[in-house]
Protein backbone atom coordinates (compact mmCIF):
# COMPACT_ATOMS: atom_id res chain seq x y z
CA UNK A 1 0.00 0.00 0.00
CA UNK A 2 2.84 2.52 0.95
CA UNK A 3 4.30 1.34 -2.55
CA UNK A 4 1.29 3.08 -4.21
CA UNK A 5 0.69 5.98 -2.80
CA UNK A 6 1.87 9.57 -4.73
CA UNK A 7 3.74 11.72 -2.50
CA UNK A 8 3.76 14.38 -4.54
CA UNK A 9 0.07 14.85 -4.52
CA UNK A 10 -1.18 18.26 -2.79
CA UNK A 11 -3.71 16.03 -0.01
CA UNK A 12 -0.55 14.01 0.30
CA UNK A 13 1.20 17.33 2.20
CA UNK A 14 -1.24 18.66 3.32
CA UNK A 15 -2.29 15.05 5.45
CA UNK A 16 2.03 15.00 6.06
CA UNK A 17 2.32 18.55 7.19
CA UNK A 18 -0.91 18.74 9.45
CA UNK A 19 0.95 14.89 10.95
CA UNK A 20 3.91 16.27 11.55
CA UNK A 21 2.48 19.13 13.03
CA UNK A 22 0.57 17.18 15.53
CA UNK A 23 3.48 15.17 16.53
CA UNK A 24 5.59 18.08 17.34
CA UNK A 25 2.74 19.42 20.00
CA UNK A 26 2.65 15.97 21.24
CA UNK A 27 6.42 16.01 21.56
CA UNK A 28 6.17 19.39 23.12
CA UNK A 29 3.09 18.46 25.67
CA UNK A 30 5.87 14.96 26.81
CA UNK A 31 9.03 17.67 26.95
CA UNK A 32 6.24 19.47 29.60
CA UNK A 33 5.10 16.50 31.05
CA UNK A 34 1.55 17.27 30.46
CA UNK A 35 1.07 14.76 27.52
CA UNK A 36 -1.39 12.06 29.60
CA UNK A 37 -4.15 13.54 31.04
CA UNK A 38 -5.44 12.11 34.18
CA UNK A 39 -8.37 13.38 34.38
CA UNK A 40 -11.91 12.01 33.99
CA UNK A 41 -13.99 14.25 32.49
CA UNK A 42 -14.51 15.46 29.07
CA UNK A 43 -14.27 19.28 29.87
CA UNK A 44 -11.20 19.06 31.96
CA UNK A 45 -9.52 16.63 29.12
CA UNK A 46 -10.51 19.37 27.23
CA UNK A 47 -9.56 22.51 29.59
CA UNK A 48 -5.94 20.73 29.48
CA UNK A 49 -5.54 20.60 25.90
CA UNK A 50 -6.20 24.16 25.90
CA UNK A 51 -3.59 25.20 27.93
CA UNK A 52 -1.24 22.71 26.80
CA UNK A 53 -2.01 24.67 23.44
CA UNK A 54 -1.58 28.41 25.17
CA UNK A 55 2.10 27.11 26.38
CA UNK A 56 3.44 26.01 23.22
CA UNK A 57 1.71 28.54 21.18
CA UNK A 58 3.36 31.29 24.12
CA UNK A 59 6.39 29.51 23.52
CA UNK A 60 6.58 29.40 19.93
CA UNK A 61 5.49 33.47 19.78
CA UNK A 62 8.82 34.15 22.41
CA UNK A 63 11.21 32.25 19.72
CA UNK A 64 9.91 34.30 16.94
CA UNK A 65 9.81 37.48 18.97
CA UNK A 66 13.45 36.62 19.83
CA UNK A 67 14.72 36.08 16.20
CA UNK A 68 12.79 39.20 15.12
CA UNK A 69 14.86 40.91 17.49
CA UNK A 70 17.94 39.51 16.30
CA UNK A 71 17.12 40.61 12.55
CA UNK A 72 15.89 43.51 13.43
CA UNK A 73 19.39 45.82 13.82
CA UNK A 74 20.50 43.97 10.20
CA UNK A 75 17.95 46.38 8.87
Amino acid sequence: MRVLLDRSSPLYKAVYTQRTSCERINSQAKELGIERPRLRNQRSIANLNTLIYLIINVRALQRAISINKGLLPMI
